[in-house]
């Protein structure tokens, strides 16, 4: 399986994922402005045209969170939160899967 394929195929689920709920979460990208996966993320989430919180990790407080909820603090990580606890919260890391997820995202629009 291609890349494309993959990326088309996570897409998918993630659009599948997100019709099924009516409100829009909120999102949170724990990261550091030197990485370069990070920077990619960041770049994708904003030709989508997306608002989404940036963490940077080293700031201690959203290290310890991003440490508290994964155990790691490896980045980029996307927090997905819904409002009034609608669905638990999720902590979607690896930029190509967070990419594929935001492209959803923006599909259901």
């Amino acid at each position: 399986m291609s890349n494309f394929d993959l990326e088309q195929e996570l897409t998918s689920a993630f659009t599948e994922e997100q019709t099924e709920n009516t409100a829009s979460p909120t999102l949170a990208l724990y990261m550091t402005p030197i990485c370069p996966y990070c920077i990619y993320v960041r770049s994708a989430a904003s030709s989508l045209g997306l608002d989404i919180e940036m963490k940077n990790i080293y700031k201690q407080q959203h290290f310890d969170d991003l440490l508290a909820a994964r155990n790691r603090a490896t980045v980029p990580v996307l927090r997905i939160s819904y409002p009034n606890g609608q669905q638990e919260e999720k902590w979607l890391p690896e930029s190509m899967d967070i990419i594929a997820y935001l492209k959803g995202l923006k599909a259901s629009d």
